[in-house]
């Protein structure tokens, strides 16, 4: 070991004294000037687990106890383990989601003579790479910055190569000579396109599984013999097939996409022993899941070339091909990934058999990748949302149980980036509960990955195919050699977060305001169902719709996913059970009565209503909930197909294991909702879209003329279409009405009261549905525009947030340096952080005007507020104040404190100054018709005289657009006049 380091620049390397930080000691081997340790031991030592009576390895693991030393101490980042056998390069990780190491196996590097390898090791191990004053300057620090950039770029290659890939099997299955039934069953239609193109998906998905876990050694079975292994490897691994098509361009023949299918076989339920595979399960491997591809025929060029794509990426300022390091790139870096192809389509000839991918019109900012969250945002939220609910569940009587108990969802979860983080923390704070509070070693939080995967994680997407997306991320980063892929069918569910109905709004009947004529609906039929279900909810207790009729319809549910929880998962045969219950709970009379009712309530509100179509109406509700009553098949088939289209989910009976419903509704701990319990902690990163059909994005892919036509122009066009485009005009008719609805449920339902007004965007209600479904004790995490703390739509969402002590944090940011790429640099977002009502917090943390993460450890831009100071700094709208630092926020208080408000609204109203108001703003929409520009004033014979325009007797008068720049609730105000356009005289103008 002393000739290596001799090598690496460490020679005279000094021992070290055990340093004691916070009352533990760290028996430190050595130490490389004052900033990096190095940890060595004896050859017969292991890194990863503890040896008792040998110094710096009795108490934990070597690598545990120098991974932990780093965490807590300030002097350090860097630090080198080493038993002579393995060298590991360890940084400091106590922000972040996973372990940070780099390995080296010095006896493959010296006995099989590998250059390269010691060549890596020389350049990142060097004593020169740790130096700097700081340690945070050292050349180390700086290549890991630089990695995390370069990183992004690779990840923008490595996008464009997946579309090639998924490009070249579309094709390469179509031009087959042997798959003749595919193509017919493509023109038939008996395949659609969409199903052709999903089914080529899971086949990436697939090839990307076997990537990283070939690369990381966990496919194959612990104990299997070198012989076995290197079969699989020189023959049925996807690995040669990356070496062959680094090689080769390929031929006719298909004796590779054979021998492939040969390990995908295996994976599904048979394992292969004479591979060292073992079965897997999951839905995945089924041959279910490419039922029109595992038959058909590939031939080896197009496979190579996809494998190709998938594995290699070009580095245009070296001009070389990189090879993907699969082993080291994150799971939640591989599914933005893929979830950036999800919403591109596929474009097949059949005729021509030809095969490409293209964007759907509106969705290029998905495809680009700009939804993807960067790791530096989720830590943070990991650090205000997790961590308190995990230093609790570590503190019980039992701290493994609480761990493993603990739920995390994510309403919009797309790839599962923000799963896959949390997972990762929490599996570590359990590895560490079990090794008995010290740091774990790898091998260790690797099973507590996989238990924290299969038992703490929820997760709701609207796309089908990213629901998959996200099993295939949790199951990467939580694959066990040997163990079957956890089942998570009833934990990541295919739905809409935001459209579902509670206990609470089920018992109370269907709304009144539900019945409201939409685009297409025959008004005279929509007041006589309004008056029918008056009538119904005015007599509901004679209908009995009660609670516990809400509650026993959801019990068997409940009690089923209870039944399934309880069996073991070890073995495919266990897992695939599981499976098979949970398609038999879907089928069951219980299950579709609970789903149906609640689909029947959320019907009501979306559903035609015209002539010939059935009623929906609160008796609807009832007769379905009680199972003695005859329901028309009309209903419920109309019930089905609108839940279908809308994707109605409806989290008391997606998640019972989460979320219980009383028999007395009153006695629920979520008096809102009507339902108690609640999960631990809900984090995410929801969409933030406007409510509303975007013309011009419906018809950007359609009609660009259209599209491109601006306000009376586009709608004119639009309207033509009715007799030019009959097709697209029932199209564009659709999907407003589809809009319209969806519109009305959020603003109407009930559902959310705080944040369902106005111009609804879809990150307001998100927040609301977030924070109802966070349990009394749990936390809410969420990445939203900085509006929810400012918007008038939004302000009594923040007030009832603030007044109930649930604000725990705001940090504000302004995208000035693209943190998200695709969203312009002015925009502003926030990390929201919220309590549970029995965890109320006295003072919440605030920063604002931050650009990047680091500066939220600016002590002057932090700073706290309390339920207090914004009834004193906002009265009126209880909206949240904004500082730039500390200081400004306490002087602006002493101010406040001193000095009366300007108005103060009632009842009742407070006008101490006796100001009045003679002017409201003029909106450029609705006010349209009052302003003129030059040009057009000119053109009409209108003459500028002065700074009036004149015509005959007649005078426009300047409109000058006076901005009141709302300085702390009206206290102080700076008006800004700035000349924009005409107004009429006769017509109210500014002051």
């Amino acid at each position: 070991m002393r000739p290596l380091l001799d090598e690496l620049g460490f020679a005279g390397l000094a021992q070290a004294r055990a340093t004691s930080i916070d009352g533990k000691e760290y028996a430190i081997s050595h130490e490389w000037g004052a900033s990096v340790a190095v940890h060595l031991l004896g050859a017969r030592v292991p890194i990863d687990r503890r040896s008792p009576r040998v110094p710096g390895a009795a108490k934990s693991s070597p690598h545990g106890l120098v991974q932990e030393f780093l965490n807590r101490s300030d002097a350090h980042l860097w630090a080198v383990v080493s038993n002579g056998h393995t060298l590991r390069l360890l940084r400091d990780n106590a922000s972040l989601t996973r372990q940070a190491y780099v390995e080296f196996d010095l006896q493959a590097i010296f006995e099989g003579e590998l250059y390269s390898d010691f060549a890596c090791l020389w350049l990142s191990c060097h004593r020169t790479r740790f130096e700097g004053d700081p340690p945070a300057t050292c050349l180390l620090e700086r290549w890991s910055h630089h990695a995390a950039t370069s990183g992004t770029r690779a990840l923008d290659r490595l996008r464009d190569g997946v579309e090639a890939a998924i490009q070249s099997l579309g094709e390469g299955f179509l031009t087959h000579p042997a798959n003749g039934d595919l193509r017919q069953r493509l023109t038939d239609g008996s395949l659609t396109t969409a199903e052709y193109q999903r089914q080529l998906l899971r086949v990436v998905y697939r090839l990307l599984f076997l990537l990283v876990a070939e690369s990381r050694d966990l496919l194959l079975a612990p104990g299997t013999d070198e012989q076995t292994r290197a079969r699989y490897r020189e023959h049925y691994s996807v690995q040669r097939i990356a070496r062959l098509a680094r090689v080769r361009r390929g031929s006719t023949h298909d004796d590779l996409w054979a021998g492939l299918q040969v390990t995908i076989s295996a994976l599904w339920r048979d394992g292969e022993p004479a591979l060292g595979l073992s079965a897997l399960g999951s839905f995945l491997w089924s041959p279910a899941s490419t039922a029109a591809l595992s038959e058909a025929r590939l031939d080896n060029a197009h496979l190579l070339e996809a494998v190709r794509r998938l594995t290699l990426t070009r580095d245009a300022e070296a001009k070389t091909d990189r090879t993907v390091d699969y082993r080291n790139l994150g799971a939640e870096e591989l599914g933005s990934i893929y979830e950036s192809l999800l919403e591109l389509h596929a474009q097949v000839d059949v005729a021509a058999r030809t095969f490409a991918l293209g964007s759907a019109a509106g969705n290029e900012r998905k495809t680009t990748g700009s939804y993807y969250t960067p790791t530096s945002l989720i830590n943070e939220l990991l650090d205000s949302a997790l961590d308190p609910v995990l230093d609790e569940a570590a503190s019980s009587a039992d701290p493994e149980a609480a761990i493993l108990g603990l739920s995390v969802l994510d309403p919009a979860c797309g790839s599962g980036h923000f799963l896959i983080a949390a997972a990762n923390r929490i599996a570590q704070r359990l590895a560490s509960v079990r090794a008995g509070g010290i740091e774990p070693a790898p091998d260790q939080v690797r099973t507590a990955l996989r238990d924290v995967v299969g038992r703490c994680l929820h997760g709701i997407d609207i796309n089908p195919m990213a629901v998959e997306l996200c099993k295939v991320s949790l199951w990467l980063e939580a694959t066990e050699p040997g163990k079957p892929l956890s089942f998570l069918d009833h934990r990541i569910v295919c739905g809409n977060g935001l459209l579902g109905t509670t206990p609470r709004l089920l018992a109370d009947g269907i709304p009144d305001e539900a019945f409201q004529a939409l685009a297409g609906d025959d008004k005279t039929i929509v007041n006589a169902l309004k008056k029918k279900n008056k009538k119904e909810r005015a007599g509901q207790a004679t209908l009995s719709l009660i609670d516990d009729s809400v509650a026993s319809a959801a019990d068997p549910v409940a009690a089923a996913i209870a039944a399934i929880d309880a069996l073991p998962d070890s073995t495919a045969p266990q897992v695939t059970r599981k499976s098979e219950l949970f398609a038999e709970l879907e089928q069951s009379p219980e299950a579709a009565r609970a789903r149906l009712s609640a689909d029947a309530w959320c019907a009501a509100f979306v559903a035609p209503k015209s002539s010939g179509e059935p009623p929906i109406t609160s008796a609807t509700v009832r007769d379905i909930l009680d199972h003695t009553r005859p329901v028309s098949a009309d209903v419920v088939e109309r019930v089905r197909s609108l839940a279908d289209e809308f994707g109605f989910l409806h989290p008391h009976l997606a998640f019972p294991d989460v979320i219980s419903v009383p028999d007395d509704l009153d006695d629920a701990t979520n008096s809102r909702t009507g339902w108690s319990g609640g999960f631990s902690v809900v984090l995410g990163n929801p969409p933030w879209d406007m409510v509303q059909l975007s013309e011009k994005e419906f018809f950007a892919g359609r009609q660009p003329e259209i599209a491109e036509a601006a306000g009376a122009t586009r709608k004119r066009l639009v309207a033509k279409l009715e007799v030019e485009d009959p097709g697209l005009f029932h199209a564009y008719a659709t999907e407003l009405r589809h809009v319209d609805g969806l519109r009305h449920f959020l603003g109407k339902s009930g559902r959310f009261p705080l944040c369902g007004r106005g111009k609804i965007n879809t990150y307001s209600v998100f927040a609301e549905t977030m924070r109802d479904a966070t349990g009394p004790a749990g936390r809410v995490g969420v990445i939203v525009p900085s509006g929810i703390a400012t918007d008038d739509t939004t302000k009594f969402f923040f007030q009832d947030i603030v007044e109930r002590r649930n604000l725990a944090s705001l940090f504000d940011f302004e995208n000035r340096n693209a943190i998200f790429p695709g969203v312009h640099r002015s925009y502003k977002f926030c990390l929201l952080t919220l309590a549970g009502d029995e965890r109320p917090v006295d003072e919440a943390e605030f920063v604002f005007f931050a650009l990047d993460t680091a500066d939220l450890n600016d002590p002057e831009r932090r700073f706290t507020l309390t339920p207090e100071d914004f009834a004193l700094l906002n009265p009126n709208t209880r909206t949240c104040p904004i500082f730039r630092t500390r200081r400004d926020a306490e002087i602006t208080k002493g101010i406040y404190r001193r000095v009366p408000v300007l108005v103060e609204e009632g009842p009742p109203e407070k006008n101490p100054w006796g100001v009045t108001f003679r002017q409201g703003l003029f909106n450029m929409t609705s006010d349209s018709h009052l302003f003129r520009t030059r040009e057009q004033l000119e053109a009409d014979g209108w003459t500028l005289r002065g700074n009036i325009f004149t015509k005959g007797d007649d005078r426009y008068l300047p409109l000058y657009e006076a901005k009141m720049v709302d300085f702390f609730d009206h206290r102080a105000a700076d008006v800004v006049l700035s000349k924009t356009a005409a107004v009429r005289q006769g017509q109210p103008s500014p002051s």
